[in-house]
């Protein structure tokens, strides 16, 4: 039953392969007719990511500009987005492009773009040479796209995707105009390893994208005929996260069209903690723009701000600048109701080993859930837990769940996921990011004084020394106002002086657990106080636990070895 499954599911990627296999051998008669085309601005690529990885990006786009590139990445978007583009091409040329993409339900997404190219007026001549009037030049593509995804794996990510882009284009040149349509085509299979995050080979993903650009007939100016510039690209990538939350994908290009010789096209990119990125590529086999690309990008939670650089020999230097805005929420983070529908259906219809699958999927995520905690990666830990629900909504009704609560709220509250900065600081190796972490732990683990007590020893003895641990301080006394009392946001060296003054006065009253209670909080404050280790052994002593009073006397005698009251309390215990 298994290896029948699997046969079915592999036809997709193998149609492909044979429907790339044909388009590339019909289109290669084609090939090395340099200017043979009209149209020409179809082929200035309009993402400055794209650009800046030297234009192999047929396999990568997951974004709104896949409409230009390859229509079946649109389906792999996951919130609605708007993306503008301004290319300062040359002098008096300029290219803009505005592309929206709507994801709809069931793994389909509709897509609407404009393109527009024109030049600045210039000065027009007759046959003989004299002066005529100005003439200028506008060239518009309007585009409505359409994705679908055909194949899914087991967590609801896209595995083979289609997509199609039917566009209406015009070109104008003074009173010479011309109309027509086209339409572009494409496919995209990605292959990821099974439990790659379990394994020591780094997170990774491999994609393969197929597409056909402008079938249609060609431009008409009066009684003269030109074709569309006709091509067909097969591209491939390999992307992983070697470093955490860094990102290296590589990628590769291969086209065949009708009005330019066969071109290979390179593009690496390197995406540091999910902020920045650094791009470059190379462009072969053309006319003009041939040789080495680059460009940067800026990531926030709701926008891409991306430029690129490309050479073009005598004509200079081609400029792009793009903006790419996200709006709502993405599929992974939005209410499960509906996804969780679709998996418990799967449950009722699927074989029971299919059913194991889907729990050791979620088994995979919340392992992956766990390493964030432990590196601090709090809005990681976040979204893959809530993968972990969307597989298997039991374990939402656990301790995961409560921790999950927690900790989005929490995280909200303090905009770890708005402000990355935030986040990279509570990771830093420094005493006071350590205790400000070990203060979210204990938070969302529901020890909630604990967590507003180290989350005070975090911010120190100065209030105002830094705004994310006071922030934080003040989170938490708010999130856990039934144990924690204001009063207690004080300086630290008062609310430690306090608090030894409350353990003092709570054991001459005899009430040990109290003095106890008061100075274990000290400890958590300021784990050097010597005073207050002292008086919690002597609690825990007279409270019969010979143990903790040991250690407690311990940490006393390590703080102030020179003590003698310490010192002949140990030895009349006989403690070493």
């Amino acid at each position: 039953m298994r290896s029948a499954k699997s046969k079915k599911i592999n036809i997709f990627p193998i149609a492909a392969l044979l429907a790339a296999i044909g388009i590339f051998s019909a289109l290669s008669a084609f090939a090395g007719q340099p200017g043979a085309s009209s149209a020409s601005f179809l082929k200035f690529a309009p993402s400055p990511r794209g650009t800046g990885m030297g234009e192999a990006y047929t396999s990568i786009s997951q974004d709104a500009y896949a409409a230009w590139w390859n229509p079946a990445g649109l389906a792999s978007v996951e919130t609605p987005e708007v993306c503008a583009t301004y290319n300062a091409s040359f002098e008096a040329v300029s290219q803009q492009y505005v592309s929206f993409a709507f994801p709809l339900r069931y793994g389909s997404t509709l897509g609407f773009n404009v393109t527009r190219m024109s030049v600045t007026p210039f000065q027009g001549y007759d046959a003989v040479g004299y002066k005529t009037k100005q003439v200028d030049s506008v060239d518009a593509a309007f585009g409505a796209a359409y994705a679908r995804t055909l194949l899914k794996d087991e967590i609801e990510r896209p595995v083979f995707s289609i997509g199609a882009n039917l566009k209406s284009i015009s070109e104008r040149l003074d009173n010479a105009s011309a109309n027509t349509f086209a339409l572009d085509l494409g496919a995209v299979y990605y292959l990821r390893p099974a439990h790659y995050w379990m394994s020591k080979t780094p997170a990774q993903e491999f994609a393969f994208g197929l597409s056909v650009k402008n079938l249609g007939p060609g431009l008409k100016f009066d009684r003269l005929s030109f074709p569309l510039p006709l091509s067909s690209t097969l591209g491939a990538s390999w992307t992983s996260h070697p470093w955490g939350a860094h990102t290296l994908t590589l990628a590769l290009d291969q086209t065949i069209a009708n009005d330019e010789k066969y071109t290979v096209n390179l593009g690496a990119e390197y995406f540091m903690f999910q902020l920045l990125s650094f791009r470059a590529g190379y462009k072969s086999g053309q006319a003009m723009g041939s040789g080495v690309r680059a460009g940067v990008g800026f990531r926030l939670s709701f926008m891409d701000l991306d430029y690129s650089l490309s050479p073009f020999g005598d004509l200079g230097s081609a400029h792009k600048l793009g903006a790419t805005m996200r709006f709502g929420q993405s599929k992974a983070r939005q209410p499960l109701s509906g996804a969780t529908a679709r998996v418990e259906k799967a449950r009722l219809m699927a074989p029971k080993e299919k059913i194991e699958q889907l729990g050791n999927f979620a088994n995979d995520y919340l392992e992956l859930a766990k390493k964030n905690l432990k590196a601090n990666e709090y809005m990681d830990a976040v979204d893959n837990m809530s993968l972990a629900f969307n597989l298997s909504p039991e374990l939402k009704g656990g301790p995961w769940g409560e921790i999950h609560k927690r900790l989005s709220q929490l995280g909200g509250k303090l905009r770890l996921r708005e402000t990355p900065g935030r986040g990279q600081a509570l990771r830093k190796d420094t005493e006071q990011a350590r205790v400000g972490a070990g203060a979210i732990n204990a938070y969302i683990e529901g020890h909630d004084l604990k967590a507003f007590l180290l989350a005070h020893a975090a911010l120190g003895a100065d209030l105002k020394g830094d705004a994310l641990f006071e922030e934080l301080l003040n989170t938490l006394a708010v999130l856990a106002k039934d144990k924690v009392r204001q009063l207690e946001i004080l300086p630290l060296a008062a609310l430690v002086k306090e608090k030894l003054k409350k353990s003092a006065v709570a054991f001459y009253a005899r009430k040990f657990d109290a003095a106890a209670m008061e100075c274990e909080e000290v400890t958590l404050l300021d784990g050097q106080n010597p005073l207050a280790w002292t008086r919690l052994g002597s609690a825990y002593y007279m409270l019969g636990d010979r143990e903790k009073a040991k250690n407690a006397y311990s940490k006393a005698l390590e703080l102030s070895p020179d003590d003698p009251v310490i010192k002949r309390f140990v030895s009349e215990q006989g403690w070493k």
